[in-house]
């Protein structure tokens, strides 16, 4: 079975797994509690201009006003009274009248006649979900009681109802709001919903359409489930509270501190009565419940200033008629496109880090959870938008375990057959990249653009005569162990060692970026450390050439199917090779391809020296050939200068314009050795020079071009 096909059934068998887990209850309720965590990270929002307040009837109002709750309905007949004198806009009560006045049934008449007169009141009901009833024979289900007002305050507004009812998510925290309901073939509007046509006027658009709901002319975002999520300004009491027992506090209503000890009138006292301080004017007027006795408190998203994530009923009504008025909807991504995007991430975490091993890609992971998270966080803060996270926060670490148990089943075979393959020829780091790369090891090889370098001793036969065996033997271990270092850290590929001569490639079996500058760098490397290991051997100088070529080749294990080699053949190995030995030609110690200089230039380490056009034996057609002078932060500028110069004459040269030519080249020959590593009985300007001379004196034939063949 191949990689490929073992990486895809994996990856079938991770979609699976992840496809459970999507759906199970626990997940979606871990997803919606990541989203709390999303609220708090993005913090309150600020209310200071909210046209809501909230009336609340607490404990302590239960305990001014000389009544047990439930109260008798004058009562609130005198705080409408008292809300409309102050300037109330809208008065919404988030309380059931369903039952009638325990102490006095003339109070219903007088609450519904100061609802009539106010004309700005809008009640609240629900239906309440009884349990199933089960009786002999079968089970009575969806049995649904409804509170209504008593229809003697329905008739007293024109306003309607608001339903109530909220229904929480699998973990009882409620998120969303219904928009409507339906019940005996009658559409109720929520409660924040049902106080828009106060507000906005009669005539204001509520609509249910198929991608949108349009409420006060504008659309509001849906989730699957026909709701509207709550956007959270703050955690409890985030709106502005005011006490119900100081709204009916005035002069003709005694509480029981009045009754008990002295006369206070919190709202029409002249100096500090609510009356007077603008609190209720032009506003909208929420009145519930906050007594906990009466559990009208429920779960919620966002925590309160003691770290309860607790909200009084009437309060998350605000939150959503804010939401509404202020037009910052929230948006979440449906499941299917959740989904979606699980299986994408997936995918994504298993591909990359099934390119890593061990604790790399352990990191990768973490990685990309946490971009994700950071995503889903900035998503949500300037966009309002809910994408899922803990559902791609596991897709991650499926991806991660499938491509962990991937590479350890399937390649742990393969990364002991390649280290033993490739060992000798490339370092160990390079070995490993091998194993995380699809390569195919086949006996014959490919065709692949590479770059190769051939070095050379110069007078190797001279120094080893000079040398006893030992010394020999210990001054090449130093060499070639120098050199193979360099090789390992450029990511080349060591070829062979032919006596003192070396072979490398780079690209293969592991493709680099700029390869011809890898093999530039070894070069320049080379030469500056061994310089400072041996600087020449008893007084013998000890000079390398080297010569480097990029283009196509044939690479692979080349040999039998009992002995091979990993290497590379082809027209472009040997123009490396002929480039080593043109180095004789011009007196200079590295030659490079034209192909090797374009790309290496490209990297703006190096400075090349035009040569000029040479065929060399076994080839037809010319090759331009260039040194390589040095890395370019080390080369002064009068050897830039050298250079123009000495590519002026060339120009001369090729223009056939040979006295010119002569002239540059003979004040060049003197100053090569200074400024370049060049041999001392000759150099570029001093070959040029000569060749000038032959030719002034026997001028070429009308098709020269050139051209130097050796």
């Amino acid at each position: 079975m191949s990689k490929t096909i073992s990486s895809v059934l994996t990856l079938i068998l991770a979609a699976l797994l992840m496809l459970f887990i999507f759906f199970l209850p626990p997940i979606k309720t871990a997803d919606l509690n990541s989203r709390d965590l999303l609220f708090q990270l993005r913090g309150p929002i600020d209310l200071s201009e909210s046209d809501i307040v909230i009336v609340e009837i607490s404990s302590r109002a239960d305990d001014e006003i000389p009544y047990k709750y439930p109260w008798p309905t004058y009562v609130y007949a005198n705080l409408i009274e008292n809300l409309n004198q102050a300037g109330a806009k809208v008065i919404a009560f988030d309380i059931l009248f369903d039952q009638p006045d325990l102490y006095d049934l003339n109070n219903d008449t007088l609450f519904a006649q100061a609802v009539e007169e106010a004309g700005n009141v809008i009640f609240s009901g629900r239906v309440r979900q009884e349990p199933e009833r089960r009786f002999l024979g079968g089970v009575v289900a969806d049995q649904r009681t409804p509170s209504f007002p008593r229809q003697m305050f329905l008739d007293a507004t024109p306003w309607g109802i608001g339903f109530v009812d909220m229904r929480p998510d699998l973990d009882g925290f409620i998120r969303s709001y219904p928009f409507q309901y339906n019940y005996l073939n009658e559409t109720y509007y929520s409660f924040s919903v049902q106080i828009l046509p106060l507000i906005f006027g009669e005539d204001v658009t509520l609509e249910n359409r198929s991608d949108v709901y349009v409420a006060a002319n504008q659309p509001i975002p849906k989730t699957e489930k026909n709701r509207m999520l709550i956007n959270y300004h703050g955690g409890y009491r985030s709106f502005d509270y005011v006490g119900f027992e100081s709204v009916i506090d005035d002069a003709d209503f005694e509480t029981r501190t009045e009754m008990q000890a002295f006369e206070i009138n919190e709202f029409d006292d002249p100096d500090y009565g609510l009356l007077y301080k603008n609190i209720l004017k032009d506003k909208i007027v929420l009145v519930g419940t906050t007594m906990p006795e009466l559990q009208d408190f429920h779960s919620v998203p966002y925590p309160d200033r003691s770290g309860e994530y607790s909200m009084a009923g009437v309060e998350i009504h605000a939150h959503a008629l804010q939401t509404i008025l202020s037009g910052n909807f929230l948006e979440e991504v449906d499941s299917l496109n959740s989904l979606l995007i699980t299986m994408i991430l997936l995918l994504a975490s298993y591909l990359i880090t099934s390119r890593f091993v061990g604790w790399s890609g352990l990191f990768m992971a973490l990685i990309i959870g946490f971009i994700w998270v950071i995503t889903a966080a900035l998503f949500f803060i300037y966009g309002s938008l809910f994408i899922p996270i803990v559902p791609v926060l596991l897709a991650v670490v499926v991806g991660y375990t499938g491509s962990v148990t991937h590479n350890v089943i399937y390649e742990e075979r393969e990364k002991k057959k390649i280290k033993s393959m490739f060992s000798s020829y490339v370092s160990p780091e390079l070995v490993d990249k091998m194993i995380s790369d699809e390569i195919e090891y086949t006996l014959g090889g490919r065709e692949d653009e590479l770059t190769v370098m051939f070095s050379d001793i110069e007078n190797f036969t001279t120094l080893s005569e000079s040398l006893a065996p030992t010394e020999l033997v210990s001054m090449i271990n130093n060499y070639l162990n120098t050199f193979t270092e360099v090789i390992n850290e450029e990511k080349g590929t060591l070829d062979k060692f032919i006596g003192d001569a070396v072979m490398a490639f780079y690209g293969a079996p592991v493709p680099i970026e700029n390869q011809a500058a890898c093999a530039c760098r070894t070069v320049l490397k080379v030469e500056k450390r061994w310089e400072k290991i041996s600087n020449g051997v008893d007084g013998i100088p000890f000079k390398t050439r080297y010569g480097i070529n990029t283009g196509l080749m044939l690479v692979g294990n080349m040999g039998s199917e009992r002995r091979f080699n990993y290497t590379v053949m082809g027209d472009n190995v040997n123009l490396a090779a002929r480039c080593e030995s043109a180095c004789k030609i011009f007196g200079v110690y590295a030659i490079v391809s034209e192909s090797t200089k374009q790309q290496a230039q490209l990297s703006g380490e190096f400075v090349f020296r035009q040569l000029g056009k040479v065929r060399v034996k076994g080839r037809y057609k010319s090759a331009e050939l260039y040194q390589l002078v040095g890395f370019s932060g080390q080369i002064d500028q009068s050897s830039l200068s050298l250079i123009k110069q000495f590519e002026t004459g060339l120009h001369f040269y090729f223009d056939r314009k040979f006295k010119e030519a002569l002239a540059i080249f003979e004040k060049l020959s003197a100053k090569e050795s200074e400024s370049f590593h060049v041999s001392e009985y000759l150099n570029p300007s001093l070959f040029y020079a000569e060749l000038c001379r032959d030719l002034i004196e026997n001028p070429p034939e009308n098709d020269w071009k050139g051209i130097i063949e050796r």
